[in-house]
């Protein structure tokens, strides 16, 4: 899983998986501040906090002398005393006795609860030190702190046997909580914990998510290069599917794509006088079938008398597209059950067709076949320019069977449908028996999508007059 989140990782699919996906990252961020703000409104706890003042003396005696001058040296004297005292405060013998005068539940009022309920701070220059009392309940952190200043006294000459402390100002009944829990900061701390784990499980997934959604994403996983970009048609043919076979009604962004696959492809025939290319891909849906028609279409449309063979001896369903019979066909020729294969001529001006003919019991075997190839050497003679539809190479080996006759493949690709490792897997194949791969064909492209290079002529324009009904806006 790592390795595959590795490979999918990049700053554009990061930034377009939050952008997609930012509703309901929100959503889930509100929803759940609004449920973490309501639990903590229903279970808040406030805190009250009552303060005691209580002043150290180095003598006993000086608590009822009035004619007594406290000096600066009685003052540090007293300093030094009062981290003893406070610990002295915090004693368990001295909070239970609190406990027990203050007649304090025992089951809710422990001693080491009570000691962390209970601090102490020295006013800075003074024999002042102030002892706070924090409590849910602001009576009893009056009636606490108020226990202290009455037994701490006796307590402290008990134990010390030196100096003294008196009270200077009792704890009053606390009126406004010290600190409660902040409903507000409960729900932004809910609202980001919320939108920050629904992001990661977002990001996770979509990175998990192999399908190709951008140009690059093919670029950058091979060295191979991109013959055409063909866009995705949503208008409907009676029969319900789409209009994606060429014709003189099909739009200009449709018609332009092919025409940019063909120029390539012009490039690439090796110099041969009747270049066979065979249009391949990994899975079913990827658009293999469609995209073998239009190349051959395409080069008839220029004049190039083309023979389109349906070489798919499994799920060949050129003949239906044509609405033409399959039977008699290829299968029938190379399994010596006829002596000779006619193609359908002229389907298309300069266009001729080799149906699959009845589908055989062993299809590997006859793509491999000196019948096979014979009949390819043959056909050459006769055309300018031969396309094979094979079978998909990720699916059965019977596509990869004819790179004993075929000038280069062409690999098809479609947004949204072909997977990484699914490219990986066919390519590493067709390498393995050194075919040579002319480029990819990336089918089903968003007409919106930066990587479209004919979208400014979607709407409108002469160039785009028929692709207002015809092209996904």
């Amino acid at each position: 899983m790592l390795n595959i989140i590795l490979q999918n990782f990049h700053l554009e699919k990061l930034f377009w998986i939050i952008k997609s996906k930012l509703k309901y990252i929100v959503f889930c961020g509100l929803f759940t501040g609004l449920i973490i703000g309501a639990f903590t409104f229903f279970t808040r706890t406030q805190t009250y906090m009552a303060q005691i003042s209580l002043y150290v003396y180095t003598n006993p005696d000086y608590i009822t002398d009035n004619g007594i001058n406290i000096s600066a040296t009685d003052i540090s004297n007293a300093n030094s005393l009062l981290s003893s005292y406070t610990q002295i405060l915090k004693s368990n013998s001295f909070l239970s006795s609190v406990i027990e005068d203050a007649d304090l539940d025992p089951e809710v009022y422990s001693i080491k609860e009570l000691k962390s309920n209970i601090t102490s701070s020295a006013v800075s220059g003074t024999a002042v030190f102030k002892v706070n009392v924090f409590d849910e309940n602001p009576y009893n952190a009056m009636l606490i702190a108020n226990t202290i200043g009455k037994l701490a006294p006796q307590k402290i000459i008990d134990v010390v046997k030196s100096g003294g402390i008196e009270v200077l100002d009792e704890a009053t009944l606390p009126t406004e909580p010290y600190k409660s829990t902040s409903v507000s900061m409960m729900i932004l701390i809910g609202i980001v914990i919320g939108a920050g784990f629904t992001m990661v499980i977002f990001i996770i997934t979509g990175l998990l998510d192999t399908r190709y959604r951008r140009v690059y994403e093919v670029e950058d996983m091979f060295n191979i290069p991109i013959l055409g970009k063909v866009p995705q048609i949503t208008e409907k043919n009676e029969n319900g599917t789409n209009k994606v076979m060429l014709t003189e009604e099909s739009p200009f962004v449709l018609r332009e794509a092919y025409n940019d696959i063909r120029t390539n492809l012009l490039f690439m025939g090796q110099g041969q006088k009747c270049p066979v290319f065979a249009v391949t891909g990994a899975d079913y849906d990827e658009g293999k079938t469609t995209n073998a028609i239009n190349v051959a279409i395409v080069f008839a449309n220029m004049g190039k008398k083309t023979l389109l063979i349906d070489a798919d001896l499994r799920n060949g369903n050129i003949a239906s597209e044509f609405g033409i019979e399959a039977e008699p066909g290829l299968s029938e020729y190379l399994a010596e059950l006829s002596p000779f294969v006619n193609p359908r001529r002229q389907v298309r001006e300069n266009l001729d067709i080799i149906t699959t003919g009845k589908i055989p019991p062993n299809p590997t075997d006859l793509l491999i076949s000196e019948r096979w190839k014979k009949l390819i050497e043959s056909k050459k003679n006769e055309y300018d320019i031969i396309i094979l539809d094979t079978p998909s190479i990720g699916v059965v080996a019977d596509g990869i069977e004819v790179v004993n006759v075929a000038t280069a493949f062409i690999v098809v690709v479609r947004e949204w449908v072909s997977r990484f490792e699914r490219e990986n897997l066919i390519i590493g194949r067709l390498e393995t028996v050194d075919a040579n791969i002319c480029g990819f064909i990336y089918n089903g492209i968003d007409v919106k999508s930066a990587d479209f290079n004919h979208k400014d002529y979607v709407n409108g324009g002469e160039y785009g007059k028929y692709s207002n009904t015809s092209v996904q806006h």
